[in-house]
């Protein structure tokens, strides 16, 4: 199958705001290629840079240098005095409140955009009906905007932002103002809304659970840098980098220097205060280089018995237990040192006991201690 081609391309992308001694830099030459049809994620802490970035591509915030262009057309390029408006962009934007206008009915605010735009009564008609039946909303196209539900409220930001027909679709955080049960609903349905539409998207979240369950491809941002570009499976299981390695859910860190490597695929050995591991190598290492092992907590085996034959097994006693109904969510202490462990619900534990935790090499992702860089285009991916 051939690779699909980019519908946003984003090169060297520099933002600061303020000025003189108050000037802070903002995003730090963000350079990412989103394919068409695509739910991209930007990932990231409050003050990374993901929603400065979306808003570079909306139009509403001015680069101060790098590259933008939708759709193969440029619509900023600092170089060449290049900077398409907000509304001559092919684009569709949901934002945090959903700006639903009060006084309108739900018709009356999916078909604003068109409204103003001076288009025939028939075509509005057509248009907003078919987008009110693309987001479960037919039939409810009288309904004063007050008397819908928060849920109801964004399918109707959803609608007006798909009534255009736009070739982007920009999601700012669009489910912060849900409660948690409804949350995990409207994001289900934003994944299914996009592969119904095929309309490329690009979603910003700090929400690491949200950004897993509903992307293609995630953009891990921190310090205005781009720190990791890939999969939720392969962002969470075999990450790169320790930042992403922490943010994206709960993992066990194990500090120590490389003594022996051979490629990206094979064991490595890292010696650490808990004795010699073996690791796999998430990215490149050299032997005497500072490196951490992140093992998930879900990924370590808990044994009453030592078992045998096995490397990386840690004896250790278990300081806390608590019963979530689906696993015991533990934690150990081995040394100085107190790991998070999941297990079984039939493998109950009590604070005391004494244990064996198997690390197996295969989900030691071996990684550099120093995360302090930002990604190069190496690591971009396809």
């Amino acid at each position: 199958m051939a690779d699909k081609r980019d519908m946003v391309q984003i090169e060297s992308l520099e933002k600061y705001f303020g000025e003189d001694k108050d000037r802070v830099h903002v995003l730090k030459g963000i350079t990412l290629r989103i394919p068409e049809g695509s739910l991209y994620t930007f990932l990231g802490p409050s003050g990374c840079g993901k929603t400065t970035t979306l808003r570079c591509v909306a139009g509403l915030e001015r680069p101060d240098g790098g590259r933008i262009s939708i759709d193969g057309h440029t619509v900023f390029a600092s170089g060449e005095r290049v900077y398409v408006p907000t509304n001559k962009r092919p684009i569709g934007m949901v934002f945090q409140s959903y700006a639903i206008w009060p006084h309108m009915t739900v018709a009356e605010n999916v078909a604003y955009p068109l409204t103003i735009q001076r288009r025939r009564k028939d075509e509005i008609k057509k248009r907003v009906s078919d987008v009110l039946k693309v987001v479960g909303l037919d039939g409810l196209e009288d309904r004063p905007a007050p008397k819908l539900s928060g849920g109801q409220q964004q399918r109707v930001a959803f609608a007006r932002a798909l009534v255009n027909e736009p070739k982007v679709m920009l999601l700012d955080e669009p489910l912060s103002n849900l409660d948690a049960k409804l949350r995990v609903q409207m994001r289900s349905e934003i994944k299914s809304l996009q592969r119904r539409t095929s309309i490329t998207t690009i979603f910003v979240t700090h929400d690491q659970a949200e950004a897993l369950a509903i992307s293609d491809q995630i953009a891990v941002m921190h310090g205005g840098k781009l720190i990791e570009v890939g999969s939720p499976h392969q962002l969470y299981t075999r990450p790169t980098r320790k930042f992403t390695a922490t943010f994206l859910g709960l993992t066990n860190l194990i500090e120590g220097k490389v003594v022996d490597v051979d490629g990206d695929s094979r064991p490595g050995k890292l010696q650490t205060k808990k004795g010699l591991l073996s690791f796999i190598p998430a990215t490149p290492l050299k032997k005497d280089q500072a490196a951490v092992i992140s093992i998930r907590p879900e990924n370590i085996p808990l044994h009453k018995v030592k078992p045998e034959g096995l490397d990386n097994v840690l004896e250790g006693t278990v300081k806390e237990a608590i019963f979530m109904g689906d696993a015991y969510q533990c934690k150990v202490a081995v040394g100085d040192d107190v790991l998070a462990v999941h297990t079984h619900p039939f493998n109950a534990v009590h604070p005391g006991d004494k244990v064996y935790l198997h690390l197996d090499p295969g989900s030691c992702n071996g990684l550099p201690a120093d995360d302090t860089e930002g990604v190069d285009e190496t690591m971009l991916g396809d």
